[in-house]
């Protein structure tokens, strides 16, 4: 079941996966294994404008639709069974549309064109050890001393923390800027990750790269805050809006890649004398899977389009909220159960590394955590439908 695309989309997917099938596909297993993005295949994705699509023309992006960014990130997701492709692609984008939108002109200048340029890449440095869903208590400090802000804290779980120290690039810090107000006195900063004060070391993860960053009183100037001090809880919220919409596709397109797979394998597997594909039980799990994946699939199309509408000043933030965590949701439950399922359709050998099923597993669990777990998604469906009265966390 396809989604309702333009002529021109479809032809763009086209010319997409005819370049990473060309430049990423046959690289993805080496990715995996060295933990490492080659810099000169973050370049040919730039080169191909893959690295700033989201972002303006006057700073060297495509300015592209959001729809057209979904069709990336899908295509993306397919071909690279790493998932560190997709991770360092999707978060630059969408990181990189918060700074050129909220951003101050001096930052946008220097950042933006070097996102799209492949010579940076920009990730989230939310979670600390003690909050991760509560975004909003961090104990990382931003405070102003004269032409400067000073960041302290320590940052864990972190994406791209190894990425921008090969490729160029940093995070966008949350911390308190008026620790006085609560949940509301948050601020979002520019940091590289080479600035000075700035230690990182990385996770070993089950799939794309994680990482810790501890900020040491890192001075960056003014023009590194992103919007105003204490505007951070909403920058915040509307970058997981976005982001979730684009991670809920990065779930899908592994998903349906290895359920295709999966399929042709099991006309070829026999047991008992007659191909898997032959017995009822292989057949209703299939259909099931593919059915669900493709519903997830089609209401994260929805919320896109729902999403550019609202960056063309149409709709209901509200409701683009609603169905990005709906999407995102449906993609995460339902992906994470088909990807499982697949994997062991192929037995013993499914628990290999011979076969990809383990690289797909891998990263749709990562990124089912990834921009809001389940039950997160969950509480802000809640919310949305019942009343912020009725609200099962503190406002």
């Amino acid at each position: 079941m396809e989604p309702p695309l333009t002529e021109e989309q479809e032809l763009y997917r086209k010319s997409v996966r005819e370049f990473l099938t060309r430049t990423v596909e046959p690289r993805s297993k080496e990715i995996f294994g060295k933990r490492r993005i080659p810099v000169e295949l973050w370049k040919s994705l730039a080169d191909f404008g893959l690295t700033g699509l989201l972002l303006p023309t006057e700073y060297g992006g495509s300015d592209s639709d959001f729809t057209s960014f979904l069709i990336a990130v899908e295509e993306l997701s397919r071909a690279d069974r790493s998932g560190f492709l997709t991770v360092c692609m999707l978060l630059s984008n969408t990181e990189g549309l918060i700074v050129a939108e909220h951003g101050r002109e001096e930052l946008k200048e220097t950042l933006l064109p070097s996102i799209a340029k492949g010579k940076a890449v920009l990730g989230l440095a939310s979670t600390e050890p003690g909050c991760g869903t509560d975004f909003t208590a961090v104990q990382t400090r931003i405070r102003r001393e004269g032409g400067e802000y000073v960041v302290t804290g320590e940052k864990q779980c972190i994406s791209l923390v190894t990425e921008a120290k090969d490729l160029g690039g940093g995070h966008l810090v949350t911390g308190k800027t008026s620790p006085e107000l609560g949940r509301r006195g948050m601020g979002l900063i520019y940091v590289p990750i080479a600035e000075k004060g700035v230690e990182s070391s990385e996770l070993d993860t089950l799939g794309p790269s994680l990482g810790r960053i501890r900020y040491e009183e890192v001075r960056v100037p003014l023009h590194h805050l992103v919007g105003e001090e204490n505007q951070g809880v909403y920058l915040i919220q509307k970058g997981f809006v976005i982001t979730r919409v684009a991670v809920a596709m990065s779930l899908v397109g592994p998903t349906l890649r290895l359920l295709e797979e999966g399929a042709e394998y099991l006309k070829q597997r026999t047991s008992f004398g007659r191909p898997l594909a032959k017995f009822q039980g292989m057949q209703f799990q299939l259909a099931e899977h593919r059915a669900r994946v493709d519903a997830a699939r089609l209401l994260t199309y929805r919320a896109g389009e729902m999403v550019e509408r609202l960056r063309r000043g149409e709709g209901d933030p509200s409701k683009v909220a609603l169905a990005a965590s709906e999407a995102k949701l449906l993609a995460s439950v339902d992906c994470l159960k088909a990807a499982t399922e697949a994997t062991m359709w192929y037995g013993a050998m499914g628990l290999t590394t011979e076969l990809d099923a383990h690289l797909v597993l891998r990263s749709v669990l990562g990124a089912c955590i990834a921009e809001g777990t389940v039950e997160a998604q969950k509480m802000v469906i809640g919310r949305t439908l019942l009343g912020r009265e009725f609200s099962s966390v503190r406002e």
